[in-house]
Order: C-alpha cells, then structure tokens, then sequence
C-alpha cells in the first residue's frame, strides 16, 4: 500500500464521516417531504481497515477515484413501487454516476432468484456544493442501496457472512434456500399490490362521497377517511387517534351503524360548533363515541359491548347535548355498569 493512499484515505475518512450524517438526514428529509413511508435509513463510513483491504484486493491505483462506498446509505422501505418512487427521487435529487449504479433485479435472468436490490453511486450535486455547510463535501461519492424489507431479509440470511445460511451448501438444502427466496419475492409483489389496491380503494371512498353517496361500509379505511374529512371540513383540531379502531367498528356495528350514511345520521346537529366553543380535545374514538351517546344512550348501553369509561373530560360536550332526567338515567346506567369515573363533575 502506497503512503500517498493511506494519507489520502485519513483525510477522505474524516470527510466522509461528516458526509455519512448528512447524507441520512438528507434523505430522511427528502422522504418524509415526499411522504414515502419508510422503515430505515442508515448510513456507516467505512472503517481504515477494511478500506486498506479494499484498495490492496481491488487493486487500486487511483483509490480516490475508485473508492465509491467510504458512506455507505441504507434505505428500506415496505414496498417495490416505493423502491421505484425513491430511485426517481435519487435521479432528481443528486448527481448520479450512472456507470456505477446498478439494479440487481434486472441483472437476473428470467429462471433466476436471488438477491434484488438498486444501488445508486452519487455525489451532492452542483446545487447543494453552493450550500456553506455542503461546500466542504462537494465531489464525495456515497453508495445508496434501496430495498423492500423482505429483500433486506433476504440480504441478511443469505449473504451475512456470520449466518448458516452464507457459503456453499449442499445442493438440496440450495435448492430450498432459492425457493423460499423465491416466496419472499413473491410475497413482496403481493404486498404491493395490496397496497396498490387500498390506495385505489381510498380513492373510490372519495370519488363516492363527493358525489354525495355514502353507501360504502365502515371498515378501518373508510372510517378514518370520512373522519379526517368530517374533521377538515369542519375546521376543527383532534388529538392524534389510533391506528387500530377495530374496537370501535365492532361498536357502531352493534349499534346498528354499518355504512357512512348511518354515521352521518347520527351526528348530532351543531356538534362541531360546540366542540369548538367548549375547546375540547378528542380523537376519533372519543367524538365518534359522543355521537352514539348522544344520539340514544339507552340503546347504546343495552346492545353495545364496551370497556371504557365515561369520565369528566367526556362530560363537557356530553352535558350540552343530553339534558336533565335523560342525563341522569345515562350517567346512572353508566355507574351501574361500572363505566362511569367522575371526579369533579356533579349530578
């Protein structure tokens, strides 16, 4: 190993351990600006040792030149055509050398199984190198892989040279490693395609209600969709609401709600005017629960299975709506069950 190489890669190092952190950040902005949902990013710099090694083996003469992985990006993602959006995103976003960027999947041949990934070699680019906290990273070149998690899985079992899976194996248990790989490419399409298809189903959702018809059943979809639209229209702030509403599905469908129309049925006439008056703060569990109350609590109480409780936050906008003895049978059936915990609030 040459001196001028070794003194070369002590400096190239330090840069690029600043390049690493501003290469994920970078991208973790890029991706959430675009909103692609991702499960990962991650960089590393490339330790001394194993870049010697890469020069000596490779036998590099100009490593400066040849180096193209000292930073080295991670980005995993839940879906292929995510993989593509990101590869788009990349192309526009840096100077790609395209030369030395590569996409496994089309390197395969049509009988072949295996390792499926997009690796990209970049630099910043000419509008970033402008930037003062770039200026000293222009010209750098980092490596970016793009992977589905299951290709990820993929990576790591058969070619983590720590796992039992690496190395020559016999050719029957071979056999069986590349078809389950196989299943793993499978199951990565459809989970795409699934995707694909909730996405086209939330635009019929919305396609359908603008057009003023709301037959479409509540599941988990539709029931956020028209929630999140209910909330915008009516200019209102909601506390954040969770992803699992199942609960409160199997609720509205005792309750005899099983479609948006029947939900819309049910609001209670200016009820978003008071929420606003009152300041109060609910998610979609909370307000969707304070129509079925307020709409008929005794039918509610009687058919419906539930385990939560009605305390004095709830009561602030309950009591504007449900008055004198048929809020006090309410809030007596409540205590009966054992679903009522007030503190302050009195009746």
């Amino acid at each position: 190993m040459e001196n001028k190489s070794v003194v070369w890669l002590d400096k190239a190092l330090k840069d690029h351990s600043g390049l690493t952190d501003s290469v994920v950040t970078i991208f973790e902005n890029l991706l959430k600006s675009n909103k692609v949902d991702f499960l990962t990013v991650s960089g590393r710099t490339k330790d001394k040792k194993s870049a010697l090694e890469k020069i000596d083996r490779k036998g590099y003469k100009n490593p400066a030149e040849q180096m193209t992985d000292l930073t080295g990006i991670r980005i995993i993602l839940y879906f292929e055509s995510d993989v593509e959006r990101v590869s788009t995103l990349i192309n526009k976003s840096f100077d790609v050398d395209a030369d030395n960027s590569l996409d496994k999947s089309k390197v395969l041949s049509k009988d072949q199984i295996g390792y499926r990934s997009v690796h990209f070699v970049c630099t910043l680019g000419k509008t970033r190198a402008k930037l003062p906290e770039y200026s000293s990273l222009t010209g750098l070149k980092f490596e970016v892989q793009v992977r589905t998690v299951l290709q990820h899985a993929w990576a790591e079992l058969a070619h983590d040279s720590n796992y039992k899976f690496s190395g020559t194996l016999p050719p029957e248990i071979d056999r069986k490693l590349y078809l389950y790989a196989g299943m793993l490419e499978i199951a990565d399409k459809g989970f795409d395609e699934l995707s694909s298809q909730i996405d086209k189903y939330k635009e019929s959702i919305e396609e359908r209600s603008k057009s003023g018809d709301y037959s479409t059943s509540i599941d988990s979809i539709s029931l956020n969709k028209f929630f999140n639209s209910w909330v915008e229209n009516n200019g209102i702030d909601v506390s954040s609401s969770p992803k699992n509403i199942n609960e409160l599905i199997v609720e509205l469908n005792a309750f005899g709600v099983t479609t948006l129309e029947e939900l819309i049925n049910i609001i209670p006439p200016k009820y978003a005017d008071v929420y606003k008056e009152i300041n109060y703060s609910s998610n979609i569990l909370g307000i969707v629960r304070d129509w079925m109350l307020i709409n008929n609590w005794e039918h509610f109480v009687d058919e419906v299975p539930f385990n939560w409780v009605v305390d004095d936050e709830a009561m602030v906008t309950l009591d504007k709506f449900i008055k004198d003895e048929q809020l006090k049978g309410m809030l007596n059936a409540l205590e009966a069950l054992g679903n009522l915990a007030l503190e302050d609030y009195e009746y």
